[in-house]
């Protein structure tokens, strides 16, 4: 072994070290989260804690879903649950992350992304401008001048690779874009036009747009569905859905109807089987166009045929399903809480 290589190997084994000692030390804290099954018989808190030890220990990381995916429920298991470095480390294979023939720029890229659907007639909002290091363009890359967007109304600026909606602006008018028009000199940015859900969505929650986070498996050119779930508003969330701002993250079933709770994230709450502020039943509630959706986001994947797995944020517009962004960044630890346990699948969907 040459030196070179020692190192690294040294380098990587006390970082794995490093990572465990840390997890160890956040163990108490993971057990110290309220229950989400209160209503089910729990293990003694000597249990779970040597149950997280043991899986930091295994596979170097906290499991901050621990509670989330009912482990601390007397008898439950985490044998068919595949741990977050173990998946990562696969879907960064399995979707080529590196590599020069790679598309996963094409998701990461909010405006390639936009032009790229709109090449291949796949529904997307519509983008009309960028922004560039405080210049303006359209979406021919043509300049353009600020006072062009004196009559627009109604639209979103967003990071053009922001991710959990890191960068989301609503702009009503001119007189509000020009009160965020200083803070948009250091990045890029596309400008959205203002999309509207259907009506029955808008009725579950109309503070923002609720999506769907469909994920695809293009295997041999075979376009699947592994799993689903919906994410949805609150009041705390705003103008976004998502589930780390305060969101609901639910299960969808086969037929389209919501599964019978919904799930907050560690520290805005446990489960509900409302829906907060519009108390909707969620089992009562059925998503509409959803097969509709599902196939169309296997479509889609046809078109990124070197990327494995794709997590497609599907919205449920007036005129149907329309994708909003394409993920190969998704994370598989929310779709097995509310869905189902995954090794297997997810096993299968990366072997060759």
């Amino acid at each position: 072994m040459n030196l070179k290589s020692y190192v690294k190997k040294a380098y990587k084994s006390l970082l794995n070290k490093w990572m465990t000692l840390s997890n160890l030390m956040k163990v108490k804290d993971i057990v110290s989260l309220p229950t989400y099954n209160a209503e089910k018989k729990l293990k003694s808190t000597k249990i779970m804690r040597q149950e997280n030890v043991e899986w930091v220990k295994k596979f170097r990381e906290l499991n901050a879903f621990y509670k989330l995916y009912g482990f601390d429920v007397e008898g439950s298991s985490s044998e068919e649950y595949i741990d977050y470095l173990s998946f990562m480390e696969s879907r960064n294979i399995a979707n080529r992350i590196g590599k020069l023939d790679s598309q996963v720029i094409l998701l990461r890229d909010k405006f390639l992304f936009f032009k790229y659907m709109k090449s291949n007639n796949l529904p997307v909002p519509e983008v009309f401008g960028l922004i560039s290091k405080g210049n303006l363009y359209d979406v021919q890359m043509n300049a353009l001048d600020w006072s062009s967007l004196s009559e627009e109304k109604e639209y979103f600026i967003k990071d053009i690779d922001g991710e959990c909606a890191s960068f989301v602006k609503k702009v009503k008018d001119y007189a509000s874009l020009q009160q965020i028009k200083n803070n948009l000199k250091t990045n890029r940015y596309i400008l959205q036009k203002k999309m509207v859900q259907s009506p029955e969505m808008d009725v579950l929650n109309s503070g923002a747009i609720n999506t769907l986070r469909i994920v695809t498996i293009n295997k041999d050119g075979n376009p699947y569905v592994l799993t689903s779930l919906l994410r949805v508003g609150t009041k705390k969330t705003g103008n976004v859905d998502n589930w780390a701002a305060g969101g609901i993250a639910v299960g969808v079933q086969q037929n389209g109807y919501l599964k019978e709770f919904g799930y907050f994230k560690p520290h805005y709450g446990t489960k509900t089987n409302i829906h907060p502020d519009s108390k909707i039943v969620l089992k009562q509630f059925k998503i509409p166009m959803y097969k509709e959706a599902l196939e169309l986001a296997c479509k889609a994947h046809r078109f990124f045929y070197n990327v494995r797995a794709i997590g497609w944020d599907v919205a449920i517009s007036e005129n149907g399903p329309i994708f909003i962004e394409g993920n190969d960044n998704w994370e598989i630890s929310l779709m097995q809480a509310c869905d189902r346990p995954l090794k297997k699948a997810w096993i299968d969907a990366v072997s060759i």
